[in-house]
């Protein structure tokens, strides 16, 4: 009798396991959550009825169940070109491949792209095995080269990413390059729609900028077209912290190929999304945030116009998020929020309508952009015209609630525009060093993590 009690409870113990191993296995990643504030609830009329959107999403902290992270589908591409050479560069992305050798797992599928004038692969896509001693042999036997045919890089780590893929694993690029693009496809555009093509496949593009000469505006345009994250690498002994970032990054995608769909009522126009780029779908406009890891979030500001002469509540439209759940594969919609502003005449009233947390943020996005264009100008000698425009960042900063990132925006701007003067010969390694310095600064506050 009692044998046949042990028994019957190894058999419900058994059962109870099987169930939460099979229930595992087909259960869903925690869902991302997804926030949608006006800037002002209410419109002005008569008026030129403009308003602005925050929308946040958020990965959880933790999945809602423990699983095995996915399974990675790495295509690492690396510029041998000449200038590798200078400062150990080329030294310290060897040291981090090996690195990113040992960190990943057996089953983990790596491909290796190097190029200069060439292009070669001495590790097409295949997993990465137990007998890692060949990888790394490969490896060390990189030396620089020629010249840059980064997009011929791209498009190859591109081609042995697609051939790695398999059912639920994660695939991206990490493209690294110290240079510009002088071989080959060299338009920042073009290099941009490949990644975006490819990201909408399910491969997500991130990019590397080492030292100071490398086309920020092109390594941006990439990972941004591609869902990626962008990295500026001024000093060459960041390499290896950046890699290991980028695969622990990997490592805990919560969600993937992530989307924002906007979607508006009859007389509601869309205007633009303020530092980030977006396309129109049917009736949709869609905003691509790419892959989020656990705990991140990303914040976007959508400019809307809102057309009507009746006071009251207006249902402007509705938004919604797409992406692709890493525990099973399966694309995800979310509910949609709905987006509705009340129209009214009387100032006072429209007034007390700003969210004040949604305006601070707001400011210090569209004072980052100034400040980017500033750079850019200044890059080409336009200096007055560059400290106009951070002149225009520093007075929408002063006009915003103010607040501890309101101040610190408005310094960096004012710091910026007083430092421009000093820089006398913007071609020398300290002016290159800080131009570079600034726009990454902005980039990485536009990215609203």
């Amino acid at each position: 009798m009692k044998s046949t009690r042990i028994g019957k409870t190894i058999k419900a113990l058994a059962l109870a396991l099987a169930t939460l191993i099979l229930g595992a296995a087909c259960a869903s990643a925690a869902p991302l959550s997804l926030d949608v504030r006006s800037e002002n609830r209410r419109v002005l009329i008569p008026g030129p009825g403009d308003g602005t959107i925050q929308i946040q999403v958020v990965a959880p902290d933790a999945p809602a169940i423990h699983y095995d992270r996915p399974r990675l589908n790495l295509a690492l591409v690396i510029d041998r070109s000449g200038s590798m050479s200078e400062a150990r560069k080329l030294d310290f992305v060897k040291t981090a491949a090996h690195q990113l050798v040992d960190m990943m797992g057996p089953d983990d599928i790596l491909s290796i792209v190097a190029y200069d004038h060439n292009v070669r692969i001495p590790w097409p896509a295949r997993p990465v095995g137990r007998d890692r001693a060949e990888l790394h042999r490969i490896i060390a036997g990189l030396y620089p080269g020629g010249a840059t045919f980064l997009s011929g890089g791209l498009e190859e780590g591109l081609r042995q990413a697609k051939s790695g893929q398999r059912r639920g694993t994660l695939s991206r690029v990490l493209l690294l390059s110290d240079g510009l693009a002088n071989r080959g496809v060299t338009s920042r555009g073009n290099l941009r729609e490949l990644a975006a093509v490819m990201s909408e496949k399910g491969i997500s593009v991130s990019t590397f900028g080492v030292g100071n000469d490398f086309d920020e505006e092109l390594m941006t345009m990439v990972a941004g077209g591609g869902g990626g994250n962008y990295r500026y690498l001024g000093d060459p002994e960041r390499i290896v912290a950046a890699l290991t970032s980028e695969f622990n990054t990997a490592s805990r995608t919560a969600a993937s190929e992530v989307e924002i769909i906007i979607r508006l009522k009859k007389d509601c126009r869309f205007g633009s999304v303020i530092g980030r780029d977006w396309r129109r779908d049917g009736d949709s406009y869609i905003i691509r945030l790419g892959d989020l890891s656990a705990g991140e979030r990303r914040t976007v500001f959508a400019n809307l116009n809102v057309a009507g002469e009746r006071t009251g509540l207006r249902d402007v439209g509705e938004v919604s998020l797409r992406y692709r759940d890493p525990v099973n594969s399966k694309m995800v919609t979310a509910s949609a929020q709905a987006v509705s502003l009340e129209l009214v005449r009387d100032e006072r009233t429209y007034r007390e309508g700003f969210d004040r947390s949604v305006q601070e943020r707001k400011a210090v996005a569209e004072s980052s952009v100034l400040v980017q264009e500033a750079a850019r100008l200044a890059d080409k000698g336009k200096k007055e015209e560059a400290k106009e425009l951070l002149v225009k960042a520093a007075k929408g900063l002063a006009a915003a609630p103010a607040s501890p990132e309101v101040r610190a925006e408005m310094d960096h701007a004012n710091r910026y525009k007083d430092s421009l003067d000093g820089m006398k010969d913007m071609t020398s390694e300290p002016a290159k060093a800080a131009q570079k310095a600034i726009k990454y600064r902005s980039y990485e506050t536009l990215q609203q993590r």
